[in-house]
């Protein structure tokens, strides 16, 4: 279902490996604020998700999004991961991290992630809905792909 949501948004969809896990990757790029934004869209599956695990596979996706897209990356030109993963056991530690907006640190200059657990067993989707201070032009541009990526489980059932 994802892979068609992100086809519908013009991304480029490939499945490709990130270090032992097979993956979904959509990317587009857009322009915004006027910046031109690399979006890379990043969807796995895990039995069962920790914190541990959530904040490895962030580090891979934002690793990813720098390799192909990175070298001239600034002012007029960012990259924004949305690193994905579906699960049916997701530990209230991990849940916990999506709840805030993601910090980079230094690494992350014109580097913007939002995780996201999406919880099939409990029918929830766990992501950051509030407003960033840190990349407030680009709120609603993460809060709107995800919108379109990931509804809700329970809204698609029946």
């Amino acid at each position: 279902m994802v892979r068609q949501r992100l086809a519908a948004d013009r991304c480029a969809v490939t499945d490709e490996r990130l270090g032992a896990e097979s993956v979904v990757v959509g990317y587009r790029a857009q322009f915004r604020a006027l910046t031109r934004i690399h979006l890379f869209t990043v969807v796995a599956t895990m039995n069962q998700v920790v914190e541990g695990d959530l904040r490895s596979f962030v580090n891979d996706v934002v690793a990813l999004g720098l390799e192909r897209k990175g070298r001239w990356r600034g002012v007029q030109s960012g990259i924004i991961v949305l690193p994905v993963l579906v699960t049916e056991a997701a530990d209230p530690s991990a849940t916990a991290l999506t709840q805030k907006a993601y910090r980079l640190n230094l690494a992350g200059f014109a580097v913007m992630t939002q995780p996201a657990i999406v919880d099939v067993r409990a029918g929830r989707v766990w992501t950051f809905r509030g407003t960033r201070v840190w990349g407030f032009a680009y709120n609603s541009l993460i809060k709107k792909k995800y919108e379109a990526y990931l509804p809700e489980p329970s809204a698609t059932a029946g």
